[in-house]
């Protein structure tokens, strides 16, 4: 049982060291986390001022993990919306009629394409 002890007693002196800088690692991801927002913030408003994000990268600004919440990017944004468009009008079988019903009420819906179709 001494034996036992004693080695117990060896390992847990060998484990302060770690739980000492676990506490550390602790502490400074805490405060590390409590600067997300406020850097995200700072990254938006340089962006906001002219800053591209290859600028901002080039000079070793990293891009915030998380943005702030509100309106997103207007370059993001713009890049998606002209792709579905672009698509919609590029293909031929895809007919504007169609998706007039779906905006019309439903009586007017069946009589309105139909009549411009046919005639």
């Amino acid at each position: 049982m001494q034996r036992m002890r004693e080695v117990q007693a060896a390992r847990e002196k060998a484990f302060e060291p770690l739980a000492e800088i676990l506490e550390q690692r602790a502490e400074l991801q805490r405060q590390l986390a409590a600067l997300d927002a406020p850097y995200a913030e700072a990254y938006v408003a340089a962006e906001a001022a002219g800053w591209t994000s290859e600028e901002l990268k080039a000079i070793g600004v990293e891009e915030p993990a998380k943005r702030p919440k509100g309106r997103p990017r207007g370059t993001r944004r713009t890049a998606k919306r002209e792709k579905p468009e672009s698509s919609a009008h590029e293909s031929p079988a895809t007919s504007p009629a169609g998706a007039v019903p779906s905006q019309q009420g439903a009586g007017e819906a069946a009589a309105a394409p139909v009549g411009s179709i046919s005639g």
